[in-house]
């Protein structure tokens, strides 16, 4: 088992480390546009976590460096942050403390990675409670679910909230871990509560169809359209219809999804209603939804994908889930809610340090 998390680390670690060289040269190319990338040159410095072969990134000047790599040194990363994130990767303060021991041979306590790991909830606040001074004119919500202990363990929802800034930048505008089943109450405190951190001008908000979200939404963002999600839209029909029906159905989501633009999308999404009404009496749900799920087809050809579904908070979902499933369940709120902290952070500032593609488009239509 050891061995396996091992492994996950030294991947973890790699990636990070790619991704970090990815960026600085991106900062570096913005400041010389004189020179471009030219590819990779590899280099395996020896870690703790073994030899790890590296893609180093590169520029025609050749002056480029980065920082995180040191030039013609071992690299050795600390203790500190190879603790947290093992953390982070999912293992519980005893865990780590195991497989620090295998790494290098120095028993470590869980009181020791405790207080390595040692974030305090004004850390925790000043995150969630910053203010919010870009503006956001889509924001994409959604929940999870993670297994808490409190007097026994039970799956409770995460709420999180996703912006897109007008100059095609994602970030994490807060999550939150209030306890129980995702409820249309809840968001409707966390819309608030976004509002008086400075969130202005949402022109879009995209999420599933929880029951009664769409009345929130009005009530809070009285000025936004609330698109629905294709990708939930697709998951609740499969798991409403037959199997040998489900191919032909897709197919005919997509004819809808090729629309020209909003009035066709509209009258193609009636028909395909009408058509599988008559076998399946859920479609009636959707025709008082038929706007709801074709607001995206007003953007330009090339954004609708980022504007039909929840996606990117799909993906997220997965890799917390991922991270999550070695260590099973938290064994406390707090312990709860310095991980989600610490990978919802990291997360935002990942989105935010690279614009979309076509974001010069997103600019234009936001703006506008």
């Amino acid at each position: 088992m050891d061995n396996i998390i091992i492994n996950e680390l030294s991947k973890y670690f790699k990636s990070m480390i790619q991704e970090i060289m990815l960026s600085e040269r991106e900062k570096y190319l913005k400041e010389h546009s004189e020179t471009r990338g030219n590819g990779y040159y590899i280099r395996t410095p020896k870690t703790i976590l073994g030899d790890m072969e590296l893609e180093i990134p590169r520029t025609r000047d050749g002056n480029f460096k980065p920082s995180i790599i040191p030039e013609r040194k071992r690299v050795t990363f600390m203790l500190d942050d190879v603790i947290r994130a093992l953390f982070t990767a999912g293992l519980s303060s005893r865990k780590t403390g195991e497989v620090i021991r295998n790494l290098m041979g120095t028993s470590v306590s869980a009181s020791f990675v405790s207080s390595n790991l040692e974030i305090s909830e004004e850390v925790i606040s000043k995150f969630m409670n910053r203010e919010l001074t870009e503006n956001y004119p889509v924001i994409y919500i959604d929940a999870t679910y993670i297994s808490l202990k409190r007097d026994t363990v039970s799956k409770e929802s995460v709420y999180v909230v996703l912006g897109l800034s007008t100059d095609g930048r994602r970030e994490i505008l807060t999550y939150c871990l209030p306890g129980g089943d995702e409820k249309s109450s809840v968001w409707r405190d966390i819309f608030i509560n976004l509002t008086n951190r400075g969130l202005r001008g949402v022109k879009m908000v995209i999420s599933d169809d929880l029951p009664g979200i769409g009345e929130v939404i009005k009530e809070v963002f009285p000025n936004a359209d609330h698109q629905l999600c294709w990708f939930h839209l697709k998951k609740n029909i499969k798991n409403k219809v037959r199997k040998s029906d489900f191919d032909e159905i897709l197919k005919e989501l997509e004819y809808v999804f090729e629309s020209k633009n909003e009035d066709e999308a509209k009258s193609r999404l009636q028909a395909f209603i009408n058509k599988w009404s008559k076998l399946y009496r859920y479609f009636n749900n959707l025709r008082d939804k038929i706007n709801s799920y074709c607001y995206f087809f007003k953007f330009h050809p090339k954004l609708r994908s980022y504007f039909s579904t929840t996606n990117w908070l799909e993906r997220c979902f997965k890799e917390l889930k991922d991270n999550i499933r070695i260590r099973g369940y938290f064994h406390s709120e707090e312990s709860a809610n310095k991980f989600l902290y610490l990978f919802f952070s990291d997360k935002s500032l990942k989105y935010h340090e690279r614009k979309l593609r076509y974001s010069n488009i997103i600019e234009e239509t936001l703006n506008g």
